[in-house]
Order: structure tokens, then C-alpha cells, then sequence
């Protein structure tokens, strides 16, 4: 009797051995599954956030590229913003302008490196037909030869103002209107410049193209975003026709600008 109560007891220890074991497995194996769940979502989520983030900046990006005019210019004419543009133009490409007139052609190099924001407000305005059928309201023999007006008037915008300062050669133009300029940067025959109203800060869609001595020993306070490279013979015949008080003996108009990366 004694032997088999021991036997007993044996067999009882064995079982509750085995039981012990068989529950430390079920508790690794839940141990090891609660992990996996917790990794597979932690990547997961790391998967949604990276794809959210990526989302946003691809729709961030859509956005802004909208708001850019196509290229080969816009199916229509477009003459007031909310906004000055986003970048729409690359600083490190080359751009030029073709003018086409009542008189004739001509082209002006446009210097995105040295301006990149006037460059890109130009560039936007054009491809937007903005400057399409106005005309040069203010032309001065001798001085500059301006445009850009969309009323023709002299004192009409594209509903925005912009800082597109220079500030030295490789430096790209900076926001900010509080400090002025300290690069002297002197005017000569056939430059590009935008017209404002005294302050970088007040550019806008107008410009004017240097015509003579007296647009040449204009002060530093008009950026200068490009140069007439061909056609000065056709913009010298609007000047022609300009009078000491501005006002045009003989109105010509902009027919189209076109947009052309060189």
C-alpha cells in the first residue's frame, strides 16, 4: 500500500509539473503575441503618419503649383490677385520676355539669379496674359518708357504689392522692406525695372525700360530684373512718341508677352 501511495503522489507531482509548463507556454506564447500586435501597430502607424505626411506635402505642393499659370500661358487673360504668386519659376534657370507691340518686336533677358522674386512675379503676370493689350502710359524721351498698368491710368496694380528689392550679385531678393538696398546698382541704356510708388515694398505689375541719360541717374531704389537684348530700335520708337510730361503724343499698346525659358 505504501508504494502505491507513493505512486500516487508521483503521479500527482507529474501532473501539476506538467501543468505549470504547459500554462508558462501559454503565458510566453501570449507574451510574444501581445509584442507582435504592439509592433504591428506601432508600424502601422508609423506607416499612416508617414503617409499622411507625405499626403499633405504632395497636396501642399498641388496647391501651390496650381496657382502657377501653365507654362505655354493661360487659356485666359487674368488681371487681379488676392496674392503676390508662389515660386513658379527656377532662380537658376534662364528666362526671356518677347514683346510683341503696334510697332514691332522685342525681347528682354530676364535675370532670375539676381531677382529671382521680380523675375517670377513678371513671369506669373505674363503667362497670365496680364500685361496682353495695355498699353505704355507713361513715356518720357530720354528717360524710361513704362508700362504694366492693366487701367492704363498710371495708379492700377495686379491687386497685390511685393518687396523684390536687389541686393548684390548672388543674392537672391529677400522680403522685408524696413532696410533699404546698399548695393548701388546704376541704370543703363535698355534695363528693365520695376516702377513703384517710392518703396521696394509697392511693387507690383508696373515697369519701365531705361531710354536715356536721365533714366540712367535714376536713384537705387527700383529693381532691376532684366534687359532689352534685342528689338531697342522698336522700344526707342515708342520713346519717340513720349512727351516731358509723360503722357504719350501717340499711344502703343502691348499686344502680347510671351514667356520663353533659354
Amino acid at each position: 500500500m505504501p508504494s502505491a501511495k507513493r505512486e500516487r503522489q508521483r503521479a500527482a507531482r507529474e501532473v501539476r509539473t506538467a501543468q505549470i509548463a504547459a500554462a508558462k507556454r501559454r503565458s510566453k506564447r501570449l507574451k510574444w503575441g501581445a509584442i507582435a500586435v504592439i509592433v504591428a501597430a506601432a508600424i502601422v502607424g508609423i506607416s499612416i503618419l508617414n503617409s499622411h505626411g507625405a499626403k499633405t506635402s504632395t497636396a501642399t505642393a498641388h496647391h501651390r503649383s496650381s496657382l502657377c499659370p501653365p507654362v505655354k500661358g493661360s487659356a485666359t487673360r487674368r488681371t487681379s490677385f488676392a496674392s503676390p504668386p508662389p515660386m513658379c519659376i527656377s532662380p537658376s534657370s534662364s528666362y526671356q520676355a518677347v514683346f510683341t507691340t503696334d510697332l514691332g518686336s522685342f525681347t528682354v533677358a530676364l535675370d532670375a539669379q539676381q531677382a529671382p522674386r521680380t523675375v517670377n512675379n513678371f513671369v506669373f503676370l505674363a503667362r497670365n496674359q496680364f500685361y496682353n493689350g495695355t498699353i505704355f502710359h507713361r513715356v518720357i524721351p530720354g528717360f524710361v518708357v513704362q508700362g504694366g498698368d492693366p487701367t492704363g491710368t498710371g495708379t492700377g496694380g495686379p491687386g497685390y504689392s511685393f518687396d523684390g528689392r536687389y541686393v548684390g550679385p548672388g543674392t537672391p531678393s529677400k522680403s522685408g522692406c524696413a532696410a533699404p538696398s546698399v548695393v548701388t546698382h546704376p541704370y543703363k541704356l535698355g534695363y528693365v525695372a520695376m516702377a513703384n510708388s517710392g518703396s521696394r515694398c509697392t511693387d507690383g505689375s508696373q515697369f519701365f525700360i531705361v531710354v536715356g541719360s536721365q533714366g540712367e541717374s535714376l536713384p537705387n531704389q527700383y529693381t532691376i530684373f532684366g534687359k532689352v537684348t534685342s528689338g531697342m530700335s522698336v522700344v526707342e520708337k515708342i520713346a519717340a512718341n513720349g512727351s516731358l510730361s509723360g503722357t504719350p503724343t501717340i499711344v502703343h499698346r502691348i499686344l502680347k508677352v510671351v514667356i520663353e525659358k533659354v
